[in-house]
């Protein structure tokens, strides 16, 4: 929103916009015009500026607005009398309308809120330099030679701004709930399941589901060092570390391994197997095994 259909951002960092927001416009007619003005919105108009305020960060709703700048209860027995108190209080058409099917209007809205912008309130400035001492982002609308356009340049920003604002907002609270996820995943307990667990059968289980869940997750970091670390616990107790660290080493997330290195898995997977029922004659030929295969061209 910086320079575009001659919106110049004055102050802010649009990938993170701050939700309090001020858009303002110049009006370029004689001050003298003023005077004999009869439109509603010039008695606004401050030493050639008409300005409008948002507060998205703390008002997300028109329900939000109408609580907090127009003192109106939206909740509970008051409804009724706050809004046939606003409704008294206007001119014009709004006085005709039905109060009770407003109030109706207001309370079904819920569904249909987040479709409707939340307004933004004219506010008096007298100079730019006095716009920029506000918090929030702001932003200039341009140059109008009639009331009328500038109003409509000041009130088209802010629904612009709250759109992108709350996809923001919904961003960083993904953005929160994944690393909470991640924080979770990564502080999940040792498994109750291990290599010393009585009745299991090793080679199974390190072939069938603790070797393809970390050739599954190579693609993606997170989930292979979640992969590693299970396996890894799976082997807790086991002798040889090394058996654990060649088996790791094997399987790298820059390439498939190939016909070797798969066969390289199957023996250390036997071998593991073999020393936890402590066949050592075993353990020796499929030793010499996997010296050969490493050894081969």
């Amino acid at each position: 929103m910086n320079n575009v259909l001659n919106i110049e951002r004055k102050r802010g960092d649009p990938d993170h916009l701050d939700g309090r927001v001020i858009v303002y416009a110049k009006i370029d007619i004689d001050p003298a015009e003023f005077m004999t003005m009869q439109h509603p919105v010039a008695s606004m108009v401050h030493g050639g500026i008409l300005a409008v305020q948002g507060n998205y960060k703390e008002q997300n709703s028109l329900r939000d607005f109408l609580k907090s700048e127009m003192g109106i209860p939206l909740d509970g027995d008051g409804l009724g009398e706050g809004l046939k108190e606003m409704i008294e209080s206007m001119d014009g058409l709004e006085s005709a309308l039905d109060p009770q099917k407003l109030r109706e209007r207001l309370e079904d809205m819920g569904e249909f809120e987040e479709f409707i912008p939340t307004p933004a309130k004219v506010v008096p400035f007298n100079s730019e330099a006095e716009i920029l001492e506000e918090q929030g982002d702001i932003y200039f609308a341009g140059s109008f030679k009639k009331v009328g356009n500038a109003v409509l340049g000041i009130n088209a920003v802010p629904i612009m701004y709250q759109a992108i604002f709350r996809e923001q907002q919904m961003s960083h609270l993904q953005n929160e709930i994944d690393s909470l996820i991640n924080q979770i995943e990564w502080s999940e307990p040792v498994p109750t399941v291990t290599i010393a667990t009585p009745g299991i059968n090793p080679e199974e289980l390190i072939l069938k589901e603790y070797i393809p869940s970390m050739l599954y997750q190579r693609v993606d970091s997170a989930g292979f060092s979640k992969a590693q670390k299970q396996f890894r616990a799976f082997m807790a107790g086991y002798r040889f570390k090394d058996d654990v660290d060649a088996i790791l080493s094997l399987i790298s997330t820059d390439k498939e391994p190939k016909a070797a290195e798969y066969k390289l898995l199957e023996l250390y997977a036997k071998k593991i197997a073999m020393v936890q029922s402590e066949d050592f004659a075993g353990v020796e030929t499929v030793r010499k095994e996997i010296e050969n295969l490493r050894n081969s061209p």
